[in-house]
């Protein structure tokens, strides 16, 4: 995985450029969060704009992976909206998509994302790896099960693991309860920690994530202490393996407030704008 380290921005201060005819959604908007330049896999919001479509029967040559963030799009006569989610694989045919309103859809491609035109039905896709769909606002969420994350009100909700190579996917929602301590320990994972904030803040050394704060950590990297005093809702993905924790012995004071010091490349922190509307979600 050939991604550099991003911690952190937020999505208001990336431009929007337009998809081209080439694209897998042409005419659509993207966001680019970050990108493999290996594999060509991203993470990106795309912008339906309202009465977007595409009406031909097609497929993809990687995986997608979506989170629906706002408006409402149709798959296959299946309705997504705000909350939604699902895990497309390569080769799972489309026979028609339609906007029915501006959507902001986060979504992830395992690859390049490119579009096949299917003229008869084939099914040549993982059953093993189809995810339909989830509406989140209504699932059943558990509690965290990590002793130094968990705490009343701390939920989770799983929304898709690969047996094969372990990686995870999962929404979170902390709160000030559980990380409202001035002093925490720091954590280290041994596999890449990606998270997209969907409301509340967090609050970490580089800054305040608010929402639309995203982050790309690769593995073995320490970070925090992290802390919340309004709580925060993030959906979060590993990559690499599943998540483990290893704890700092020792206790670190958590910098509430601390000004803006992110760690990003050269060319995306020239790209980011200096100045945007943080009422805006993107």
């Amino acid at each position: 995985m050939a991604r550099p380290h991003i911690e952190f921005f937020q999505a208001q201060a990336i431009t929007w450029h337009t998809l081209g005819n080439q694209s897998a959604r042409p005419g659509a908007q993207e966001k680019v969060l970050s990108r493999d330049i290996e594999t060509s896999a991203s993470s990106s919001i795309i912008r339906y704009p309202k009465g977007w479509a595409l009406e031909y029967t097609h497929c993809l040559e990687s995986d997608e992976e979506f989170f629906v963030l706002t408006g409402a799009l149709a798959i296959n006569n299946i309705s997504y909206s705000k909350g939604d989610y699902a895990y497309l694989p390569a080769g799972f045919q489309r026979t028609k998509m339609q906007a029915v309103q501006e959507t902001d859809i986060l979504t992830y491609f395992e690859g390049p994302a490119n579009l096949v035109a299917v003229s008869e039905p084939v099914n040549f896709y993982s059953d093993a790896k189809l995810i339909t769909r989830v509406p989140t606002e209504k699932a059943e969420w558990g509690s965290a099960t990590d002793q130094n994350v968990a705490g009343p009100g701390v939920r989770r909700l799983g929304l898709r693991k690969d047996q094969a190579t372990g990686d995870t996917t999962w929404l979170l929602e902390v709160n000030e309860i559980g990380m409202g301590k001035d002093v925490n320990r720091l954590e280290t994972h041994p596999v890449v920690e990606e998270v997209f904030i969907l409301s509340g803040e967090m609050h970490m050394p580089m800054g305040v994530l608010k929402r639309g704060a995203y982050f790309w950590r690769p593995p073995h990297i320490p970070h925090g202490p992290v802390g919340t005093r309004s709580g925060a809702l993030g959906i979060f993905r590993c990559k690499g393996g599943s998540l483990k924790t290893e704890w700092s012995d020792d206790l670190y004071p958590v910098q509430w407030d601390a000004p803006y010091n992110p760690v990003l490349p050269e060319d995306l922190k020239a790209g980011l704008r200096k100045s945007y509307d943080e009422t805006l979600f993107y």
